[in-house]
């Protein structure tokens, strides 16, 4: 629906006079029926559910903007369905595809879609994305954002920042040799586990939206950086959201059983190697109930954010890849997985094929940033190493700033410069196609985005 002068036209008549933020939320479930491709699929299907998937968005609007912001607990959603569904979600709730947030939670228990990818790996007999699943994701996602735009309420927000203990750590420990290592989220060595935690970002941030009329609770976001993979950190069978999703069961009773919407950040190289102690079901709750125990204590005590007018801006920020061998090698290469069967070596060598078909398109980044008042959410592309959280969010003007990863992981890791002499798995292992120093132009270009949004909004 639109309006005369061409802006987006409120959804609620009944408070179309208010002219501050509106807010509303939706959800569906997501999960994959059993036999769905799982994780990197190929060889891995479901057999097992665990617990429930979820898409969940937060419609925020004012009287000229209006925007989506989605989290999805899924490993990974790549370029073309990504950009498929913001265009429909866009279309459904009347905004622009570029002010559509869509982010993965990087659950490893979970699909990893990648229609470019099926497409390829079909001519072998294999397949990475089921058609049908990927059909229903779309629906069940759009479904949610038209949910939240139906019924926006004046809202209220508050929100902070607190510690989580016992659930994030480095994945690149030194051993005492000073070589750097990979620890997976479940190691099978417990001296893997006992390396010290290293660089993490060990804050929770929340973001708390309650109607302004009443105060009731709308619903929450809830923000940290860190792999769920301690359901399990390699290819299994079974679905799970992981720590995110045991930590939203009980985070949502807390606020009227409003949803809670989790959105995941710069964990490129932080995971939950070193603090898994049990099985993985109980290493799901136990982290599950360290993050949500942390997000209560925000809940029970947010400072309110200063709104003003929504902005949203999205800027492609032009990096440096590596140089690709020619496509014809690479296709061979396909070929050669392919035939071993192996899904780590085929799905790296398919989605590397993918962005080099592409490469010019993907040496311009994406960069969405959100903004109302004090409060600014910034979408990276990527699994992007947490310095680079960090000093975007230490960098920023606004007062509250969230910085997500995962919003499209088709550029997969994005490494600091300092990080590449150490080699090891998010250096070597496949999945790395930037070069030194385009982490850092994407961190700063984001600076300088979020400086320039904050100048015109004072």
């Amino acid at each position: 629906m639109t309006a005369s002068n061409g802006r987006p036209a409120p959804l609620n008549p009944r408070r179309r006079s208010f002219s501050g933020l509106r807010a509303g939320f939706g959800v569906r479930d997501i999960t994959p029926p059993l036999g769905t491709p799982n994780s990197l699929g190929v060889e891995c299907q479901v057999t097992a559910i665990w617990d429930s998937l979820l898409a969940t968005a937060l419609v925020l609007e004012d009287d000229s903007t209006r925007a989506a912001i989605i989290g999805v607990d899924l490993c990974g959603l790549l370029e073309e369905p990504h950009r498929r569904i913001r265009e429909a979600v866009a279309a459904s709730i009347d905004c622009h595809p570029d002010a559509v947030i869509l982010n993965s939670s990087h659950t490893h228990s979970a699909p990893y879609v990648s229609s470019e990818l099926d497409a390829l790996l079909r001519p072998f007999g294999l397949r990475n994305t089921d058609p049908d699943y990927l059909r229903d994701l779309h629906q069940a996602i759009v479904e949610a954002a038209t949910k939240a735009a139906l019924v926006p309420f004046e809202t209220t927000v508050s929100a902070g920042r607190t510690r989580v203990d016992r659930v994030g750590a480095n994945r690149r420990p030194r051993r005492a040799d000073g070589r750097t290592i990979h620890r997976p989220g479940r190691p099978l060595d417990p001296a893997d586990r006992a390396l010290p935690e290293g660089l993490i970002d060990p804050q929770v941030a929340a973001v708390y939206f309650r109607d302004s009329e009443d105060g009731s609770p709308l619903g929450c976001i809830f923000s940290y950086a860190c792999h769920p993979t301690a359901a399990g950190g390699d290819l299994h069978d079974w679905v799970s959201a992981d720590f995110v999703g045991a930590a939203r069961e009980l985070i949502e009773p807390r606020i009227n059983d409003m949803p809670a919407l989790f959105l995941q950040g710069c964990g490129g190289n932080v995971g939950t190697g070193k603090y898994v102690a049990g099985t993985p079901a109980e290493d799901v709750r136990t982290m599950g109930n360290h993050l949500a125990n942390s997000v209560a204590r925000v809940l029970d005590r947010p400072r309110p954010v200063q709104l003003g007018p929504l902005q949203v801006i999205r800027r492609t920020i032009p990096i440096e890849l590596e140089p690709f061998p020619p496509l014809s090698e690479m296709t061979a290469q396909l070929a050669a997985a392919a035939a071993t069967g192996e899904t780590g070596a085929v799905v790296a060598v398919g989605d590397a094929l993918v962005v080099a078909r592409r490469i010019e398109e993907f040496r311009n980044a994406p960069l969405t940033v959100v903004a109302s008042g004090d409060l600014a959410i910034v979408a990276l592309p990527g699994e992007v190493f947490v310095e680079f959280g960090i000093a975007i969010r230490e960098g920023s003007p606004f007062p509250w700033t969230i910085v997500t990863a995962y919003n499209d992981n088709s550029l997969q890791y994005i490494p600091t410069i300092s990080a590449f002499p150490e080699g090891a798995y998010e250096i070597d292992g496949g999945w790395r196609y930037i070069a030194p120093g385009a982490g850092e132009a994407l961190a700063c270009g984001a600076i300088a985005l979020l400086r320039d949004m904050r100048s015109k909004s004072v």
